[in-house]
């Protein structure tokens, strides 16, 4: 957008659409909600893994999930079922809770 102020011209910087990247973070905040929303219903267990073990892998699952999103060029990528399948590669399983 070009405007002039006095005999001088100035551009106001082009604003960038920032879609793509307002999809990953709601993905992510979705995918947040659903993992809250599991942790009173199911939990991740792995039966050669300490339990201590989850924090790290869960990170390396969504930080995985997340650059995939992004490199893919995919930005509505199924966060959810990425993270799930991550998670089962890394021999966690989800169990109900009783």
């Amino acid at each position: 957008m070009t405007r002039f102020v006095g005999h001088q011209r100035q551009t106001a910087p082009m604003r960038r659409s920032g879609q793509a990247h307002q999809r990953v973070h709601w993905g992510g905040l979705l995918g947040l909600f659903l993992a809250l929303l599991l942790a009173g219903c199911a939990s991740w267990t792995n039966p050669t893994k300490p339990p201590s073990a989850l924090a790290d892998d869960a990170a390396a699952c969504k930080a995985e999930v997340a650059q995939t999103a992004l490199t893919s060029g995919q930005p509505d990528l199924d966060q959810d079922n990425a993270y799930t399948a991550c998670m089962r590669a890394k021999g966690w399983s989800l169990r109900e809770r009783r």
